[in-house]
């Protein structure tokens, strides 16, 4: 039992496999993770800053396509902000601001003529306002802003009259500016700012996206690890199984071959180790059988020689040795050759053998004087036996009985159930029964030692046991008591 129960707090194969792959998974995933969300962010940043651009450079083209009429221009950006995401401003050349307000960190990132009134002063900020953040990389001064394609697709096409674009950031918003000239109005500038709001948004979706993706990923990771662990372990499993039905007693089990070569090696080399048994066993019970056989030849002798005799009390003790012995020669020959004929799983009523068997001493008992008490329970109590071995068991107890106590003596056999196995106990009034008893092939009684083995055998073929009942003082028992497994289904 505990070779089978000392590995259940160890993790199975199955688990080991399936930890591993989702773990090894979630591994590369968040190697992966963090420089892809460097990626997307740069994407989406990049992808906000060319809207922006098309934003922008759209406006450029409408003011460099003819005059500039204020109220016209205000019109018209009115409605290209109401349905864009970046919010266009248009600084004319006589510093006028037209269409979205523009904020005061960009005003002060594109540099000190963008607050309005062209002396380098915020009119909307404090005296004390804090400078102006630092702008992208090309540069906080005008003059320093690297161009750039205004088209996203960086085929470098702008509307006519663009001579420069540059972005400019101050870590929270982005800017596009365009620098564009026409013959009536001079120099215009026109600044698209990306939305931040927009822009989170947007990398919150394509975050979510990655890790619904990324989930996906584990869970085709763990489906993938759990059918291969299945189709790994399955072969496995059906090889233990075989393993416990030989040690069942099943020598005909076989575990298939299948599964990956080195289990599938498992398998043929079980199969192998199986068949050997199943030929030893049969070479034993055969050897068994065939010296048993034997044997009948000089006890038959020894009957005829016996005979001869003149009738004594010597000679019927040793006419009863004889007939001890040639049952005992017999059941040796009926046991080599039942071999599986009994069934693999066999099952016999312990109550109706022991009855049978006591009806059968009984007369013998009678003739002793002794008294017999006989204790069974109503109900049938199948046990793992055959008849025949349950039969020899307790005829080797209550012969132990009748032959090595004085006559007289009372004795008992009593049936009950302990838990799921069956015990069957035979006590009698006499001098007891010495601890050394149990040794293998040793009788204190003098028997032929057979008889306890022949008990002790049954019992523990069964899965049970024998033990002897209330030692005294001295060490001697009153009687044994065999323990039988329960039948199996």
């Amino acid at each position: 039992m505990s070779r089978r129960t000392g590995s259940r707090h160890a993790m199975s194969l199955r688990a080991r496999i399936i930890l591993l792959v989702v773990g090894t998974t979630l591994v590369v995933l968040t190697l992966a993770g963090v420089p892809l969300a460097l990626v997307l962010q740069g994407s989406a940043q990049s992808a906000a800053e060319a809207r922006a651009t098309d934003a922008a450079d759209g406006v450029a083209g409408y003011l460099t396509s003819g005059s500039v009429d204020v109220d016209r221009l205000s019109d018209y950006l009115d409605r290209v902000n109401a349905g864009s995401d970046y919010p266009v401003t248009v600084r004319l050349a006589d510093d006028t601001l037209v269409g979205a307000d523009l904020d005061d960190d960009v005003a002060l990132a594109l540099g000190p003529d963008w607050d309005g009134d062209g002396d380098g002063d915020d009119t909307s900020r404090d005296a004390t306002s804090s400078p102006a953040p630092s702008a992208s990389p090309s540069g906080s001064d005008r003059d320093d802003r690297d161009s750039a394609s205004a088209k996203p697709d960086g085929d470098g096409d702008s509307s006519p009259g663009v001579e420069s674009t540059s972005i400019v950031s101050t870590g929270e918003v982005t800017a596009v500016e365009l620098i564009c000239r026409t013959d009536g109005a001079g120099e215009l500038r026109v600044v698209a700012v990306v939305d931040d709001d927009h822009l989170s948004t947007v990398l919150r979706w394509r975050y979510l996206v990655g890790g619904a993706v990324a989930l996906a990923l584990v869970l085709l990771a763990w489906l993938a690890a759990e059918v291969t662990s299945r189709r790994l372990v399955r072969p496995l499993q059906r090889t233990a199984a075989t393993a416990v039905a030989l040690s069942g007693g099943d020598l005909a089990a076989r575990a298939p071959v299948s599964g990956p070569p080195e289990v599938a090696h498992v398998a043929v080399e079980l199969n192998a180790l199986a068949a050997r048994i199943d030929e030893l066993l049969t070479a034993e019970r055969e050897q068994a059988a065939d010296l048993s056989h034997r044997l009948r030849t000089p006890v038959m002798a020894v009957r005829l020689g016996v005979e001869t005799l003149p009738a004594s009390p010597e000679r019927a003790e040793l006419e009863s040795a004889v007939d001890a012995l040639e049952r005992s020669l017999t059941r040796i020959i009926r046991a080599a050759r039942r071999g599986n004929t009994e069934g693999l799983h066999p099952s016999v009523d312990a109550v109706a053998v022991a009855r049978e068997r006591v009806e059968f001493w009984a007369p013998l008992a009678e003739d002793q004087g002794r008294a017999l008490t006989l204790d069974l329970p109503d109900a049938a109590f199948e046990v793992r036996s055959t008849p025949d071995d349950l039969g020899s068991a307790l005829d080797a107890l209550l012969e132990n009985v009748l032959a090595h106590t004085p006559e007289g003596t009372a004795f008992a056999v009593r049936v009950a159930a302990q838990g799921s196995a069956t015990t069957i106990e035979v006590t009698d009034d006499g001098p007891g029964i010495a601890p050394d008893a149990l040794r293998r092939g040793l009788s204190d009684r003098g028997s032929s030692g057979l008889g306890l083995d022949i008990a002790r055998g049954a019992a523990e073929a069964s899965g049970g046991w024998l033990e002897l009942i209330d030692p005294g003082p001295d060490g001697r028992a009153r009687g044994v008591r065999l323990t039988f497994g329960p039948a199996r289904p």
